[in-house]
């Protein structure tokens, strides 16, 4: 190797390595060593802390005693002093406590008894320091603190060492209650720490070293085959440029998803220069990415075809056909794309394409039976007036009426017959309503198709048909502008079904659309937010048309009710794999009523349960519904619920009932929601505990990427390849949950949280966009990955499995998961010292 190489060497790696090494080891004793002795030492001194107070709420145990007269106030002294006098910790139990009071006099020493009772005012260590004494006089400065003197050797007199104790005061008593650390344990502990520390460096010092001399070793071969892979990349260059050159199409040479040459043609078709695109992404020109060009290819000896769109210079698009053709460029896989514009011939055929997709997915969905979109008949006899019927129609909010004479339904009038017959013709509306109906009434059978019943109305230029049962009696009609609402939405019929199911059987059918209305969305690039709050609907729409046949089944309720929603469905949040979490808030009322009602409601709600589960919605393992008696009460006890969960300060319980504070209403009186929702507000107000514990979920939250950046998996299972992606989610809606409620911000919806945040500048456009992004990348995946489980006819869950991920998908995972730890960061700096 050339001598300037060998320099060039040395300078671009030996020497970073050196430095890189001299730099660690500097580390060590300049950076790590001095934290960690100082992290030991505030850590002893927490652990000092707590152990005192708990010697302190000891001895207010024996004070209470003495207040409530269970004991006389010197014996409650005594036996406090027993008591602490007993107590050890430490790795051989010698650790001990003392007490003085404010003069000082010691109260009690278990290793020094013979100080007991004596006065300290004069009591010196070997080092002069009356440490007894300025124990005192920091209790009345601060009511706590610490203080460093000389002192026996635990239960060795003989043996005088430096020792830090940690005082403070018990007022009532004026009591000094005090424990301490030997700091010698301290510095032997760092003392060890120090010589792992030199051997670990010593060894990485001497591997580095290895590895570097087998690099220099080797870097004369790879210098010599690096110039070989030069030359034979400089004639492969000028073989394929010549290639591109001569092609009498638009095409682009790529090389890991970079453009590293485009000939002529390519910059006249899409108006860049040639100097623009050279190091161009693929991704940024056309309108499919690279990956999603590349990933369909079967045959990799086949050239592979695609339409796309081009992205010009200027903004402009151009429908293209991509050909791609793989190759082996300098020992690694490349790509030589050609770009042929779509002829206008070609255009007009592929729209034609589309539009015929269109018609079909309409003609399919009009070939479904009339009777899902029947409405019910309103009716009059033909011995009314015109102005009866019409009031008729008001009252019914119908906007047509059949009239029956005799049980035979003889015509039809509607609002454009009273428009244009009575109205404008000035007619009396006192005049019999058979003068201005339309006659005969057309009718078709409930089991005709939608199509047919278009037909017919378009053919007679009706806007009404009437339907027939079974048995040939009229049952319901047809209005037009059902038929063709329905005709253009997929979605709306779907609803529509909903509302007309009769049996939880139907309901569950319906049910089982969803996942591929949601394929048919997530494949159609509707946005996330989107595809969930359809979810979010139809589910509602089931829950309500559920609760409707529970309520005809079991009669009418005995009061007010409201039926609620939580977790991922009160946040509208819902996938595809989901249970039941729900409740019932009742009206109150007297005790005598209400001991009626509970038993009315637990029967209906075990009926509500039971069906949502026969549908598809699985009974939750917790037993968070309303089935349970816990969760179907009136207001009162739901505020009284709430009021334990944010005032009783219990981190467990308000970890517990977090998805409850995500509740929404569903069915029945919205105003009991809203006035527990006002309640919950009030309560939170300025509860800095429950806040402090309903962060903690958030903060002690531990993602799934590890320290070197890479993703590991589940918690229990470091080289598991699949990620529970709910689990991910979980601290973006914690996040939002906590200072949505801080807030008093009505929304239970993740974004619409976080939109209410943002106008509130709790939170600003960055951190909104990063949240946006978030939810929507781990929603869609969630969803494609529940979507791929049910086509193969598994089981739904919130497992990913990173294997499948694309690299750009994986990339993306890894850029959510890292921002979650900047929400970690901001709730840690605004509720972690809110206890």
């Amino acid at each position: 190797m050339p001598d300037k190489n060998l320099h060039r060497f040395f300078i671009s790696i030996v020497l970073p390595s050196i430095l890189a090494i001299a730099l660690y080891v500097l580390s060590i004793f300049l950076v790590i060593l001095p934290a960690f002795e100082s992290n030991r030492m505030e850590a002893k001194k927490e652990m000092m802390s707590e152990l005192t107070n708990t010697a302190w709420s000891l001895v207010d145990e024996y004070h209470q005693e003495a207040l409530l007269g269970n004991l006389p106030g010197d014996s409650a002294r005594y036996l406090a002093a027993r008591r602490i006098e007993k107590i050890r910790y430490g790795d051989e139990y010698k650790d001990y406590f003392w007490i003085t009071d404010e003069v000082p006099v010691m109260v009690m020493h278990p290793y020094r008894p013979d100080l007991i009772g004596q006065s300290l005012t004069e009591y010196a260590d070997p080092g002069g320091k009356r440490l007894f004494v300025e124990a005192v006089e920091v209790v009345k400065r601060d009511g706590q603190g610490t203080i460093d003197y000389l002192w026996q050797w635990k239960d060795d007199s003989t043996r005088i060492v430096p020792k830090l104790s940690y005082v403070r005061e018990y007022a009532p008593w004026g009591w000094v209650i005090g424990t301490g650390i030997y700091l010698e344990d301290v510095r032997l502990e760092i003392r060890a720490m120090k010589t792992r520390l030199l051997r670990v460096a010593l060894v990485i010092t001497v591997v580095i070293s290895i590895i570097l001399g087998f690099v220099i070793r080797q870097s004369l071969r790879i210098e010599t085959r690096r110039r070989e892979a030069e030359d034979k990349l400089r004639l492969s260059r000028q073989k394929y440029k010549t290639l591109v050159d001569a092609s009498s199409e638009g095409t682009l040479m790529i090389l890991q998803e970079k453009i590293i040459y485009a000939n002529l043609k390519f910059s006249a078709l899409s108006g860049y220069e040639p100097g623009d695109l050279q190091n161009a992404r693929f991704d940024t020109l056309f309108g499919i990415g690279w990956e999603a060009l590349t990933g369909s290819i079967e045959d990799p000896n086949k050239t592979h075809s695609r339409e796309s769109t081009l992205i010009c210079q200027d903004g402009a698009r151009k429908e293209i056909v991509l050909s791609v053709s793989q190759v082996t460029y300098a020992g690694q896989l490349g790509s030589i794309v050609a770009i042929k514009e779509l002829s206008p011939q070609q255009r007009f055929d592929k729209d034609a394409q589309s539009l015929s997709s269109e018609l079909q997915s309409s003609l399919d969905l009009m070939h479904q039976p009339v009777r899902t979109l029947v409405r019910p008949c309103t009716t009059c006899d033909s011995k009314e007036t015109i102005g009866e019927a019409a009031r008729r129609m008001t009252r019914k909010k119908a906007d047509a009426v059949f009239i029956v004479q005799e049980g035979t339904t003889i015509g039809l009038v509607t609002d454009s017959d009273l428009r244009t017959r009575v109205l404008a013709g000035s007619l009396d509306s006192s005049r019999a309503v058979i003068e201005v109906m339309t006659a005969p009434v057309i009718a078709l059978a409930e089991d005709a198709l939608m199509y047919e019943a278009l037909l017919v109305m378009k053919e007679k230029n009706i806007s009404h048909l009437a339907v027939k049962d079974g048995a040939g009696r009229i049952s319901g009609c047809l209005v037009l502008r059902d038929l063709v609402g329905f005709q253009q939405n997929a979605i709306a019929l779907l609803m529509h079904e909903i509302a007309s199911a009769e049996q939880p059987e139907q309901l569950a059918r319906l049910y089982s659309r969803v996942p591929v209305l949601v394929r048919a969305l997530t494949e159609s690039g509707s946005n996330t937010e989107n595809i969930t709050h359809i979810i979010s609907s139809v589910n509602d729409a089931i829950h309500r048309r559920v609760i409707a046949l529970a309520l005809e089944t079991e009669g009418s309720p005995p009061c007010r009710f409201a039926f609620v929603v939580m977790g991922s469905e009160g946040r509208m949040e819902q996938t595809l794999a989901t249970d039941q979490d729900n409740a019932l808030v009742l009206e109150n009322l007297t005790e005598e009523k209400e001991e009626q009602a509970r038993g009315y409601f637990l029967a209906l709600a075990g009926r509500i349960n039971a069906d949502l589960h026969r549908i598809g919605y699985q009974y939750c393992k917790g037993e968070v519904m309303a089935r349970n008696p816990k969760w179907t009460q009136n207001l009162d006890t739901w505020k009284e619920y709430f009021k334990g969960w944010i005032l009783d300060g219990n981190p467990h319980h308000i970890m517990e009932a977090s998805i409850f504070f995500d509740f929404r209403h569903v069915y029945g009186d919205q105003s009991l929601v809203r006035e527990l929702r006002d309640h919950v507000h009030r309560l939170a107000d300025r509860q800095s505990v429950f806040f402090h514990h309903l962060a903690q979920p958030v903060m002690k939250f531990k993602s799934p990427l590890n320290l070197f950046g890479k993703i590991v998996g589940n918690e229990t299972d470091a080289d598991a390849v699949k990620v529970d992606i709910k689990k991910s989610l979980f601290p973006i809606t914690a996040f939002l949950r906590l200072y949505a409620i801080r807030e008093k911000l009505p929304e239970t919806n993740s974004l619409d949280r976080a939109l209410g945040l943002s106008e509130r500048k709790v939170i600003d456009p960055d951190l909104l966009e990063d949240i946006r992004q978030a939810l929507d990348f781990l929603t869609r995946l969630r969803l494609r990955v529940q979507v791929g489980q049910i086509v193969r006819q598994e089981p739904p869950d919130n497992l990913v499995d990173l294997h499948s991920l694309s690299r750009i998908d994986l990339s993306t995972f890894k850029k959510v998961l890292s921002q979650t730890e900047e929400l970690q960061t901001r709730v840690r700096f605004d509720f972690k010292g809110m206890e």
